[in-house]
């Protein structure tokens, strides 16, 4: 359940989307878990605001949930965070962008990327930036991009249901030890990015998947046997070719499994 950033709002916004999410639908995770869009609002009361203009996070959304806000929200503010956080160059931003291109002294030692000739004015009083390509805010606008809260690779990866070993420690660390823990995280094929654990559902999930969960990590999940872990790789759905690693406390206590198909 990734997060991108926070949407930041002053006082009358911040009611104005308090009153539009109480409004809304339920939303369900990859799992079918029921969440609310209330329940991902901070919770502040008018005295919380020293005045009209302060300004405070009020959000910080998984990807699905800012999503929904993007497609459905009305409040001019809040489309305004989102652009930003999803790269979208309006036209404000465009033309400031611009005026900072403009008025730096130092032409050989400019910060910015773009130079003068990559704007063009448009008859319409417009300006157009060349080099920038469709922003994620566009995507998530025209529903190509976390449409569901099950992300596209989770619908196109082939899942393995078996695995073997690659790797394992020499013959001293195979003996039992009183206490012991073993460390399991997972590195998928080249291309697919990450996967993070969650707890409360015993699953690997992509970071664009929405689900929800008390806790998650990508490296954190723990097993006091090699054997247990084998039973849970059988149960987890994981992509062929991924690399289970379980490391142990010491230098080379480490087993890797491939899952295969």
């Amino acid at each position: 359940m990734a997060a991108i950033d926070k949407i930041y709002l002053n006082k009358g916004d911040y009611f104005k989307l308090k009153e539009w999410c109480s409004t809304q639908p339920a939303l369900y995770d990859k799992y079918g878990k029921e969440t609310h869009l209330i329940d991902w609002l901070n919770n502040y009361e008018d005295a919380d605001f020293k005045d009209e203009d302060d300004v405070k996070p009020v959000m910080n959304n998984p990807y699905y949930i800012d999503a929904y806000i993007i497609r459905n929200c009305p409040i001019e503010s809040v489309q305004k965070e989102l652009m930003v956080n999803y790269g979208y160059w309006s036209q404000e931003r465009i033309k400031e962008y611009y005026e900072n291109v403009k008025n730096w002294s130092d032409k050989d030692n400019c910060p910015y990327w773009a130079k003068l000739e990559d704007f063009v004015f448009n008859e319409d009083g417009t300006i157009t930036l060349k080099g920038i390509e469709t922003s994620d805010y566009e995507l998530i606008k025209d529903g190509i991009l976390y449409n569901a809260p099950i992300s596209v690779l989770t619908n196109t990866v082939l899942f393995g249901k078996h695995f073997r070993c690659i790797k394992h420690p020499f013959a001293f660390y195979n003996r039992a030890f009183k206490t012991r823990c073993w460390f399991v995280d997972v590195k998928l094929p080249e291309g697919l990015g990450y996967m993070w654990y969650h707890g409360e559902t015993n699953t690997w999930d992509f970071t664009a998947d929405f689900v929800m969960s008390s806790w998650c990590s990508s490296c954190c999940v723990r097993y006091k046997t090699i054997k247990a872990i084998k039973r849970q790789i059988r149960r987890w759905k994981l992509p062929i070719g991924t690399i289970v690693r379980c490391t142990g406390r010491y230098v080379d206590d480490t087993y890797e499994f491939i899952v295969t198909k």
